[in-house]
């Protein structure tokens, strides 16, 4: 496992994970904010809690199917993510997950999530499309404030008003 920050602050901008690890722990690539691409094998299960906050110059990644968890803040402030496509094998989506990503235009959520938790796409600024699959029963709160699609949201009436709210 990389654990701990292995990689915090780090100047490196691309990165391949060796195929013998099978989970990234808390924070440890947090602020490498020269890494723009991550290669993350097939091996891994599970990205921790803050595994890539704050990764300024992350402009994709690819979650393999492999991945059932990703941590609260996996990607919070990815100021540089522009898409990210979750896997069916994931259930929940985090408290502030993607907060913060303010490029992320486009997400796509499997109907495999039920839960999407408090502030997780909180200031998505660019964020305009957005799928959200009717298996989805729990929405966390002010988990859309000030993303970009507010508007298209606030006509699906599953979801409560308290999802926009600071």
């Amino acid at each position: 496992m990389i654990n701990g920050k292995n990689y915090i602050k780090e100047d490196i901008n691309k990165f391949t994970i060796p195929s013998t690890i099978t989970k990234l722990g808390y924070g440890c690539f947090y602020e490498c904010s020269s890494l723009t691409s991550i290669n993350i094998p097939t091996t891994i299960t599970s990205i921790g809690d803050g595994c890539f906050s704050r990764c300024s110059s992350l402009q994709s990644i690819n979650i393999q199917t492999t991945i059932t968890s990703i941590g609260n803040r996996c990607f919070y402030k990815c100021s540089s993510l522009t898409s990210i496509n979750i896997p069916s094998t994931i259930r929940l989506i985090e408290c502030y997950c993607f907060g913060g990503c303010s490029s992320l235009q486009s997400i796509n959520l499997p109907t495999t999530i039920n839960e999407i938790r408090n502030r997780c796409f909180y200031k998505c600024y660019s964020l305009t499309t957005i799928n959200i699959p009717s298996t989805i029963t729990s929405f966390g709160r002010s988990c859309f404030y000030g993303c970009g699609c507010v508007e298209e949201l606030t006509q699906n009436k599953r979801i409560p008003i308290e999802c926009f709210d600071n």
